[in-house]
């Protein structure tokens, strides 16, 4: 048996998590030899459990701190319990998405043990990026980057020029996989005449997500000629990070034909939707753009995550329209009505903007390089 390790951070939604996610289910369907387990902080785990995956779950850096929970002793059991998970299992290769030292440095306790594993960064673009941090990379082989090549700039050590590799966009299900758009609406209840609107503004860990949301149901719902007129229906999932009360209540508010539960992934939605009101992070944004819905992208502030350049990628390339946060009140209707209008155009334009094979061409990268 030939374990690989994906060390999986949380974060405000559920992109790291996803990633790996992705490429493990294709990683089991290329080499059935290979074993993927995953050691996760994220409070989205039960996901693992859902797609057949075994891993270890400590607590994130969110609920410690609100149990009280001592930042150091934290710190160090995530290093310890690393160290005897590799001491344990002995995995040929580990997989790390976005903070090459892990969320406290903890990664340090692994990266420099004398073992014949191979070890892949995941460099989704970031801002922010300090020269320590792009040099910390040199403790990795291989550094993939998930987009398609020139979509953005990956700064990597001088040394690891010739181990960067482009997967394009991961997804975590292929196209393949989806069902059509008459079977989902008709799961969903949706009538063919309807149009479905999704509104998501992403994993809810965020403080801005709750005010957003009350923005936007505000001024969708005090415009019901529109919505009679274009027979709009809401599609609002749960966010999986969010459960505040506040929340609870707003949702509770929504007009009685809204559909709204939770659901993962979403992309097996997708093909039942019409248009989207969407925030910006690095899964939602690929597969609405792979299932080509004409959306209104909202950039939520990251420390790390450049959700406004991707939105203004899409922007640029005609694929879709954007919203910052502080527009939303004052633009979002004129912007609805404009996504109604483009939608042919929009639709073409998505077709050509983006290459979402990128769970497989990575899994496959990493099949070749353990194997070799």
């Amino acid at each position: 048996m030939k374990y690989v390790l994906f060390y999986t951070v949380n974060g405000l939604g559920l992109g790291h998590l996803t990633r790996c996610l992705a490429i493990a289910r294709q990683l089991k369907k290329q080499d059935s030899s290979l074993v993927p387990l995953f050691f996760t902080a994220s409070e989205g785990s039960h996901l693992l459990y859902q797609e057949g995956f075994a891993y270890y779950k400590v607590p994130s850096k969110t609920i410690a701190r609100d149990s009280k929970l001592f930042k150091r002793d934290l710190a160090i059991s995530y290093s310890e319990i690393l160290t005897s998970i590799v001491n344990t299992y002995r995995p040929v290769a580990l997989v790390v998405d976005t903070f090459p030292l892990g969320s406290m440095n903890d990664l340090l306790s692994v990266l420099g043990l004398p073992l014949k594993w191979k070890k892949f960064f995941i460099h989704r673009e970031q801002m922010n990026m300090d020269r320590n941090k792009i040099e910390t990379q040199s403790f990795y082989d291989y550094i993939i980057a998930p987009h398609s090549q020139g979509i953005t700039k990956i700064p990597i050590p001088a040394n690891k020029k010739d181990s960067l590799f482009w997967s394009n966009e991961i997804l975590i299900r292929e196209k393949s996989e989806l069902q059509s758009r008459e079977e989902i609406r008709k799961n969903l209840g949706v009538a063919a005449d309807e149009n479905l609107l999704l509104v998501n503004l992403g994993g809810g860990g965020d403080t801005t997500t709750t005010e957003n949301y009350k923005q936007i149901f505000d001024l969708i719902l005090n415009s019901s000629s529109l919505l009679r007129q274009k027979k709009i229906r809401l599609l609002v999932p749960k966010p999986p990070l969010n459960s505040t009360n506040e929340l609870k209540e707003i949702f509770l508010k929504l007009p009685a034909s809204t559909i709204s539960f939770s659901h993962f992934p979403l992309i097996e939605l997708m093909p039942a939707l019409d248009f989207a009101i969407s925030a910006t992070g690095y899964n939602t944004f690929n597969e609405l753009l792979s299932c080509r819905i004409p959306t209104i992208f909202i950039p939520k502030a990251r420390g790390y995550d450049d959700q406004y350049g991707r939105a203004k990628r899409a922007f640029d390339a005609k694929a879709a329209l954007f919203l910052e946060e502080n527009q939303i009140k004052t633009h979002l209707m004129k912007e609805l009505q404009l996504l109604f209008d483009k939608k042919k155009k929009m639709s073409q334009s998505m077709s050509i903007f983006l290459q979402a094979d990128g769970a497989d061409r990575a899994a496959q990268f990493l099949c070749k390089n353990i194997n070799a």
